[in-house]
């Protein structure tokens, strides 16, 4: 399996296997979107997930704030921004995201 990651899955006990040139394909096609459209908020989701789940999660928090000041009640945005906030070791950041997601969705 070279040039292949096995990745874990959503269901428990399968795995898949993960090609990581279709990821940075993935990554570049993200960004060039960004770049087309500043403000395409499925685009800066995206690339904001795809971000933290590689590790960087002040660059996906970058993302996930510029969703939230033009739509706040963009769908699981403060979900993702609390989890950028734990990753950045940031619990009360973290918790008040929790909150105001969901304050929005009650």
């Amino acid at each position: 399996m070279k040039g292949r990651t096995v990745v874990a899955s959503a269901m428990p006990g399968k795995a898949r296997i993960e090609d990581p040139s279709k990821d940075e394909h993935f990554l570049r096609t993200l960004r060039d979107r960004v770049r087309a459209d500043p403000q395409d908020a499925d685009a800066l989701t995206a690339l904001g997930s795809l971000l933290l789940q590689r590790g960087d999660a002040q660059k996906a928090l970058e993302c996930f704030n510029r969703v939230t000041r033009q739509n706040p009640a963009y769908p699981g945005i403060w979900r993702l921004k609390a989890r950028a906030f734990e990753a950045l070791g940031d619990a009360a950041s973290a918790e008040a995201c929790r909150k105001r997601g969901a304050d929005w969705h009650s």
